[in-house]
Formats: structure tokens, sequence, C-alpha cells
């Protein structure tokens, strides 16, 4: 499921990848969760998603313009409990905000959050369960990437 508000709109022209915007480089997000490696699957599931598109070329930060995230919040619940109360499935909610910057520093576009849910469901074995969430939270990942490119592809 995916849930988003408007991000900063201007009316006419084309997108901006591929369009005003020929290159990116792509900052590893500020987390601001507990899930410490986090960070890092969001921004590699963006590079994954800019490369796909072929609508700019990948660069390092000096010589482009910059996409800048954070992650704002991670949450993880049930989603409903056996007549025991033990969980039968559990949800993970990952709520981003992203801004692109021009080379000068200046931020050209800039998102409002926007939140991914995944669900998925633990397992007898504690490890099982973190790789089942750890899987969830991949799949929100690459959704949230996919929309961050779609919104930046948009026309402005």
């Amino acid at each position: 499921m995916t849930v988003w508000s408007c991000g900063y709109r201007f009316s006419g022209g084309e997108g901006l990848l591929g369009g005003t915007v020929r290159s990116v480089s792509v900052q590893v997000f500020k987390n601001q969760s507990r899930w410490s490696d986090l960070d890092v699957i969001i921004t590699n599931d963006i590079i994954t998603a800019l490369r796909q598109s072929r609508s700019v070329n990948l660069v390092t930060a000096s010589s482009g313009h910059l996409l800048c995230g954070t992650i704002e919040k991670v949450q993880v619940d049930t989603l409903n409990r056996s007549s025991d109360g033990a969980p039968q499935e559990k949800y993970v909610e990952i709520t981003i905000s992203t801004y692109l910057a021009n080379k000068n520093g200046k931020k050209i576009w800039q998102s409002r959050p926007i939140t991914e849910i995944e669900a998925y469901f633990p397992a007898q074995d504690h490890q099982d369960t973190l790789y089942a969430q750890k899987l969830a939270m991949k799949q929100a990942s690459q959704r949230l990437a996919q929309w961050v490119i779609s919104e930046l592809g948009q026309g402005f």
C-alpha cells in the first residue's frame, strides 16, 4: 500500500529527470530510525531505480544534481492476532522524505513524506521472523524508490 501527499509542483515543461536534470548523485539517506542498515538499502534501491529508468547519468556528488533523503520513521506492529494473542500477521511502515538540489546546493524539488506499508508473517523461530521482516522492508523500500523516481520524472 502506498500513502503519499503531493510534492511541490510547477506548471508546464517536462519532468526533472531526463529533462532539466541530466546527471544525479544519490547521497546516503539520513536515518532517523533504529534500523541501522535501512539507509543503505533505500539508497541502493533508489540508485537501482535510477539506473533502470535510464533517464539520467549517475555521477559523483561534485559534478551533478544531488538527490538526498531522510528516513523519517519506521514502525513495526501487529495486524492481527490468534485467539491466544500471538501475532499472526505483522507489518512494517516506512516513511521517507526526499529533495533534489542543483549543483549549487539549492533545493529545486522536495517531496512531502511518503509512506509504504508491507505485511509479513512472523515465524516460530525468531531469526526467521527477522528475515521475513527484512524482506518486507526491502519490498517497501523498492516501492519507495519507484515512487521517488516517478515523481521526479513527472512534468513540472
